[in-house]
């Protein structure tokens, strides 16, 4: 009985639609919690354009980086290339069509945003030929964590500033969004450690202070939509500590390190 789930799981991290999913999520979160009805084809948009983003990487991690340091993602990209280089064409099609729709400063901010992402994966594949050399210590985990949050907040974010002509000093989305790239630093180091089978340290350092935070910001978000956010990042970095201690297998801790970051379904379903 459970072989169809974890199927299921399965490919959903290997065709790369785990970080689009958590993704399209959280940018729908944030909009709910600023009081925003985003239009839906937001979201859709941002999972298109992460789902090619980490194809590209994953593409580029399987030719350019040592065997011995590929997981099994990155040898399925390589294997189905082919396949994988075929499905980004609708995809950036369809991708195509829906920045045509984004409101000029939503766009330009992602116009820089993907620059920053170029530079990100030219700065990681510079270092998967020159290791050991001076990149060696590139803080790749903080940097996409920071991408990748920024890339999910920006909807919500200028939404809000272009409806309030700026965004007010207590709003929200100004405790939310550093409290979820934190999140998401917490999910690159999880993954990071566990592949590598490093001590854990940095991993419950990380989870405790996106704990404490969320915590903190919890009473100044009294009565307000965006506390059951904080509530679910709470949870969220609960569950790395929880997973942290599993005896799950690093591959499989690396598929439960993107599911313990859709607890705002969770939420939304308790509600």
């Amino acid at each position: 009985m459970l072989r169809f789930p974890n199927a299921l799981l399965r490919y959903w991290h290997l065709l790369s639609l785990d970080a689009p999913t958590v993704a399209a999520l959280w940018c729908w979160a944030f909009g709910r919690a600023a009081r925003l009805r985003l239009a839906p084809w937001l979201p859709a948009a941002l999972a298109l354009g992460t789902w090619l983003f980490y194809v590209v990487d994953r593409l580029l991690d399987a030719r350019l980086s040592p065997q011995a340091t590929l997981q099994e993602r990155h040898l399925f990209h390589d294997r189905h290339r082919r396949w994988f280089l075929v499905a980004a064409i609708p995809v950036t099609l369809a991708l195509t069509m829906l920045i045509a729709r984004m409101p000029g400063s939503l766009l330009l901010s992602y116009c820089v945003l993907g620059v920053f992402s170029l530079l990100y994966l030219g700065l990681v594949h510079l270092r998967s030929r020159l290791r050991g050399r001076s990149l060696s210590h590139f803080p790749k985990e903080f940097v996409i964590a920071l991408l990748f949050a920024a890339a999910s907040a920006l909807p919500a974010w200028d939404e809000a500033r272009r409806r309030a002509a700026g965004m007010p000093q207590q709003h929200p989305l100004l405790l939310l969004c550093p409290l979820f790239a934190v999140l998401c630093w917490l999910n690159c180091t999880a993954i990071e450690d566990w592949e590598q089978r490093r001590q854990a340290g940095r991993l419950r350092w990380l989870s405790g202070v996106a704990i404490a935070v969320g915590c903190l910001i919890l009473p100044d978000l009294a009565n307000h939509p965006a506390r059951w956010l904080a509530i679910a990042a709470v949870l969220s970095a609960s569950l790395f500590l929880l997973l942290d201690r599993s005896q799950l297998a690093a591959g499989g801790r690396r598929i439960a390190a993107d599911l313990a970051l859709l607890t705002p379904l969770l939420i939304v379903c308790c509600r």
